[in-house]
């Protein structure tokens, strides 16, 4: 039907409605697609995480072998995102570590926002560029949020999730997902600020 050239500009729920029947070179293509944007959400759920690759490689793997019984094509992104989730929280599990819900405002023993005050101390030396050195501090703050509020922000802001399909897949109420991504946002947009005034 497609030649494999054209496999390229098929839109995605088309893509996957093809690699779902069984088209090998559909599948190729949504892998290479999904690929970066799987290891980016890994990266962010796991910044201490040393199987990156691994992990990518097996939301890849239970991808391709789960697709055809995939009943409704068009909740892909939420399928696949579930799949990531449930891997994200087994490296939790082997690293004996449990998602909490810390308060992101929790104060310490001076009465200080001591989580809200995190920032990039020391930028690589060839981050010369506003751009490079804004993307450290968020890629930092990101990874110093509580697992629960991260999980939540990563699905919204890399994975493009709505706020009723990361309450499914995380079985968090909504109105605790809007709240979780809302302050998250508000802790990196805190770590900003500062340095947005001092240049």
């Amino acid at each position: 039907m497609f030649s494999f050239k054209n496999y390229k500009n098929i839109n995605l729920l088309n893509l996957v409605e093809l690699a779902k029947n069984g088209d090998f070179k559909a599948m190729e293509e949504l892998v290479k697609r999904e690929q970066d944007k799987i290891y980016m959400t890994f990266y962010y759920l796991c910044p201490d995480c040393d199987d990156l690759a691994d992990l990518t490689q097996e939301a890849l793997l239970r991808m391709c072998r789960g697709l055809s019984s995939l009943k409704n094509h068009k909740t892909f992104r939420s399928w696949l995102n579930r799949i990531i989730s449930n891997l994200f929280y087994d490296e939790l599990r082997k690293k004996h570590k449990h998602p909490h819900c810390l308060s992101t405002d929790e104060q310490d023993e001076n009465g200080k926002c001591e989580l809200l005050q995190i920032c990039d101390p020391c930028p690589c030396p060839d981050e010369n560029s506003l751009h490079q050195e804004v993307e450290n501090i968020i890629n930092e703050t990101i990874s110093k949020l509580p697992d629960n509020f991260r999980l939540v922000m990563v699905l919204r802001e890399i994975g493009g999730l709505s706020y009723q399909e990361i309450s499914n897949i995380t079985g968090i109420e909504i109105g605790t997902v809007k709240s979780r991504i809302n302050r998250a946002r508000h802790k990196i947009k805190d770590c900003l600020e500062p340095y947005f005034e001092n240049n």
